[in-house]
């Protein structure tokens, strides 16, 4: 019997890094910081998924949504925040998953349809809840500041680490005790 390649699934890490690269393009067009933050957040991002490094994935996707509040805090443009934001937590979703699913089954797995629910899966529920914040911020309250709807982004992020805190490297700790 053949070793098991545990390295992260190859479809779920080129969408993460597309998706990644979607970030960059929607903070970065508001402001330089947001280019600057989100072209380390993105490198970081890019390393942790290559390694298969669910803490440098995480450092990457701060990096990232911190570039992602910058250019909102910058700038007046709510759309691309939102885009930006949803596209955060969606890459960084498909990063873990990926590394987890070649942790799990290994590299070499037949994953296709797999990856293709959790891509999908999570891009709805991006959508859904992107939708939502943008329709909050619409029918609101006119006049209403972009760092309003930015704090409320770091909420939501915030909210998400928090579910997903026990998680990070649980499976190379399980690993490592056999």
């Amino acid at each position: 019997m053949s070793e098991i390649t545990r390295r992260p699934a190859v479809r779920s890490s080129v969408t993460a890094g597309a998706v990644v690269l979607v970030v960059v393009l929607a903070a970065g067009s508001q402001s330089a910081s947001a280019l600057g933050f989100g072209a380390v957040g993105g490198l970081v991002f890019t390393v942790g998924l290559v390694t298969g490094r669910h803490r440098a994935v995480d450092v990457g996707a701060l990096a990232l949504f911190l570039g992602v509040v910058a250019g909102g805090l910058e700038a007046t443009a709510v759309e691309a925040t939102i885009v930006a934001t949803v596209a955060t937590v969606v890459a960084w979703d498909l990063a873990h998953g990926a590394i987890a699913l070649g942790d799990q089954l290994g590299r070499e797995a037949e994953t296709r349809r797999l990856e293709a629910v959790r891509a999908f899966s999570s891009l709805l529920v991006g959508l859904l809840s992107g939708t939502v914040g943008y329709a909050v911020y619409v029918f609101g309250g006119s006049g209403q500041p972009v760092a309003a709807v930015v704090l409320l982004l770091v909420a939501a992020v915030l909210i998400v680490v928090g579910f997903g805190g026990g998680r990070a490297g649980s499976s190379r700790r399980r690993r490592a005790r056999y």
